[in-house]
């Protein structure tokens, strides 16, 4: 970060005097104006990685067309036919948005106007955004203390994260106590008024999943009452766990599936598809921003060329598979490194405490291995483009840092 952002840029507080600048780049390695080498572990949007021709291609195009208000937007209509071709029919509508916490902020408001009701319920570690209310909804305390009152009507339960289980349940018999502990939530905790519930397919703050079954439980729990279900697959969606969408795997339809970071490679793009019926007085609400302009349309669209057409959606799965092997070894060779948990590219190693995922995390950097880190948890998101050699060499740097621990 140069001079100028340090002293302007609002953020820059956040950011290390030592942190790399990067000046180019190809697939998951990145370098800096001295030549370093160093491959990237924590990637969210720009999940092509550096360098994909063809997205540089399609973007390049895309440019030279006509950008104002009420030009023709090929790469709307040829999306729309993706999302929509993709989910097998499941639903009816999409609404795109220009990020993440719009996405999150209007299918909350709009299941609220569907149903007349006026609460939602979300789910403890969980990361919806950070505006107001995706902020109040959102289970991290970074993301609101401090910064209330929030939003009221929301509701926070446990994950169902069978490897910390707050009720110290054994997951093999107990009948998603969870969802009866919810139960109680909404007898004792509510106004009775439950719009919808809110939950990550795969938690972006630290990679823990729903175990078997639980969803399909959610879907019936939520029908039961009336209420919408609502997968945020902000995170998990677009090939990042290694399919295309999580909630296929499933075999549990949503009422609304929200999409985005990997959806447009960078661009400002995210949205929702739902189900059901939308009266047309309450559009006007929804209408505005820059999600569906020509340029982040088309980033869209090369996004699902490279997916579908290119096998990129195979390879993470494959790759992923291959990294999560070695991460894994080194749970059983080392007692500091406990469990790792995700899938594809969205992995987690979680470490004995904090301090030795600090120094992991440390050693790791300056071998020149980028990753995210939460407390005890080192959070694996490379860019789509990371090979199975570049896999390798990770695993074995790992396995050489927790040997001198």
């Amino acid at each position: 970060m140069n001079k100028i952002e340090m002293q302007y840029d609002l953020l820059a507080p956040l950011h290390t005097s030592t942190a790399p600048e990067f000046v180019s780049g190809k697939g998951a390695e990145l370098f800096d104006a001295q030549g370093r080498r160093y491959l990237s572990f924590n990637e969210l949007s720009c999940c092509l990685g550096a360098g994909n021709a063809h997205y540089i291609e399609v973007m390049q195009r895309a440019v030279s067309e006509l950008q104002q208000a009420g030009a023709a937007n090929p790469y709307k209509a040829r999306l729309l036919e993706r999302l929509m071709q993709t989910t097998h029919g499941d639903f009816e509508r999409v609404h795109l948005t220009a990020s993440g916490s719009e996405a999150v902020e209007w299918a909350v408001k709009l299941a609220k106007k569907m149903t007349g009701r006026s609460e939602v319920i979300s789910f403890w570690n969980s990361i919806h955004g950070r505006t107001h209310l995706s902020a109040s909804m959102s289970g991290l305390p970074k993301r609101k203390t401090g910064y209330g009152p929030l939003e009221s009507g929301v509701l926070l339960t446990p994950y169902p994260d069978c490897g910390h289980c707050p009720f110290r349940c054994d997951s093999k018999n107990c009948g998603f106590y969870c969802l009866d502990f919810l139960s109680e939530q909404v007898t004792y905790g509510s106004a009775q008024d439950i719009a919808a519930v809110v939950i990550e397919l795969s938690q972006g703050a630290a990679h823990a999943c729903p175990p078997p079954g639980y969803l399909k439980a959610l879907r019936e729990w939520t029908s039961r009452r009336g209420i919408l279900l609502i997968f945020d697959e902000i995170q998990s969606g677009m090939g990042r766990t290694g399919v295309l969408y999580r909630y296929q795997e499933e075999g549990v339809v949503p009422d609304f599936l929200l999409l985005g970071k990997g959806l447009a490679n960078g661009m400002h793009m995210a949205g929702f598809l739902m189900r059901g019926a939308v009266e047309k007085e309450w559009l006007p609400a929804l209408a505005g921003g820059s999600g569906d302009s020509l340029l982040t349309c088309a980033a869209a669209c090369a996004m699902f060329d490279e997916l579908l057409d290119g096998g990129l959606l195979e390879h993470i799965a494959l790759v992923g598979a291959q990294l999560k092997q070695g991460l894994e070894d080194c749970v059983r060779r080392y007692g500091a490194a406990v469990r790792v948990r995700g899938n594809g590219f969205a992995l987690t190693l979680e470490c004995a405490d904090s301090e030795t995922a600090g120094a992991v995390h440390a050693a790791m950097d300056a071998k020149g291995y980028l990753l995210g880190r939460m407390g005890a948890y080192l959070v694996l998101k490379p860019p789509y483009s990371l090979s199975a050699g570049q896999a390798d060499e990770v695993c074995r740097a790992f396995d050489e840092t927790f040997a001198k621990l």
